[in-house]
Order: structure tokens, then sequence, then C-alpha cells
């Protein structure tokens, strides 16, 4: 457990510094890239038999692998427009408090949106017993899209909070934002989510049906991503 809490540590690490150090555009493409292959796995593993005694990767329920797949497509349209096209120079705004502020909102409710949306999630023993479950899908559905909505608007301050500069440094904020969000690991919460959704060994309760709509919230993570990588003066 410590060598895997090490490991994570590092990469968080890693991933942080190369922002902070120019090199935006190759890791905006590996996170890119990580969230479609990540998408691909969740739609091959969907085409499998269910069978909910395997001990690996059990499947409880059979539900359709296209939307898993659509979204890798997305994303990898991203990494495409993220190599083969050039971003317009941004705006120079210098960098005051409210820069600050909006990350500082865009970091509160990124957390805030998956840690609300749990409570619709993973209902209580005695809430689940007494619901029936079609009250419990639209909880849970009412809770994924409040997730969705939440990361949408947090990635959209995160945004806004990149465009701060200085004359020194055009690029302080947005490398400075980029490396604190890579750092604290935010790109990986619509994997988590999703993998949430898909099964719980804590709760029992299982909506595989709706961990694609969860996952999708990696696509404003990616605009998010793209469109503040496109705006870096050196990216790597």
């Amino acid at each position: 457990m410590i060598v895997r809490i090490l490991i994570a540590g590092f990469a968080s690490f890693v991933a942080g510094l190369s922002y902070l150090t120019g090199l935006a555009r190759i890791m905006t493409g590996f996170l890119l890239g990580f969230g479609a292959l990540c998408s691909v796995v969740a739609g091959i593993f969907f085409l499998l038999p269910v069978d909910a005694n395997r001990l690996v990767l059990p499947v409880y329920e059979k539900v359709p692998a296209w939307p898993y797949f659509l979204i890798a497509a997305i994303l990898l349209g991203m990494l495409a427009v993220l190599f083969l096209t050039k971003g317009k120079p941004a705006e120079e705004e210098p960098v005051s408090a409210s820069h600050f502020k909006f990350l500082l909102g865009g970091i509160i409710g990124y957390l805030a949106s998956m840690f609300v949306s749990s409570v619709y999630w993973f209902p209580s023993d005695v809430v689940r017993r007494a619901a029936d479950p079609s009250s419990l899908t639209s909880e849970v559905l009412f809770g994924t899209c409040l997730f969705l909505a939440g990361i949408t608007v947090s990635c959209a301050l995160l945004y806004r909070a990149s465009k701060g500069s200085s004359e020194r440094h055009p690029d302080l904020m947005r490398r400075f934002v980029l490396g604190l969000f890579t750092f604290l690991q935010l790109d990986k919460m619509p994997l988590l989510v999703a993998y949430l959704l898909i099964y719980s060994p804590e709760t029992k309760v299982v909506f595989p049906y709706l961990a694609a709509l969860a996952l999708t919230s990696y696509i404003p993570v990616g605009i998010f991503l793209v469109q503040t990588t496109r705006e870096c003066r050196i990216t790597g």
C-alpha cells in the first residue's frame, strides 16, 4: 500500500513539474491519451458476458458499450486538435487577486462536485431499504448530472484563472493552474467516479448504465486542458 502511494505521489509530482517546466503539450497529450485508453478498456469490459461471480472485473448487468468508445473517440479528436492545430495567442491579463479567487473557486467546486454528488450515489442502508429501485436510480441520475455540471463549471473557473500573466512570464498562471490541477490528480476524478458507479464493494449499489454519463465529464476536462495548453507560449 505504501509503495502504491509513493508511486502515485511521484506520478503527480512529475505531471505537475512537466507543466511548470513548459512541457504542457506533451503532458496534456499523455492525459488525454490515458483517458481515451481507459474509455476503450471500459467499453471492452462491457462487451464481456455478464458474470457476477467472476473474481476479476465482474459484470453485473448487460449495458451498451458504445458510449465508452464514443467518449474515447472524442478524446482522441481533442488529441488530434492539440497536435495538428496551432492555438491563437491569448489576451494578456496582469495577474491579480481575482485569478487566485477563480483558482480557489474552481478547485473547491471540483472537489465539492464529487462529495456532494456522493450523497445521491451511495444512499444509506436505511434509505436503500425503504426506497424502490426506480427512485434510487433517479437519485443516482440526479447526482451524476450534478457532478457533470459541477465539473464543467469548475473547469470554466480554472480556465478563467489561467488567464493571468506578466511581462516576464506570459504563461505564469497557465503553467501554475495546469501544474496544480495534475498534481492534485483532478484529471483522474471522472475515471474514479465511473468506476464507483459501475460497482462499489462497500455499498453494493450497482448502477453501471450511468457510469458512461459520469465518464463524459472527461470531455470538459479535456477541453480545459487543450484550450489552456494551446494558449501557452511555450508548450514543449
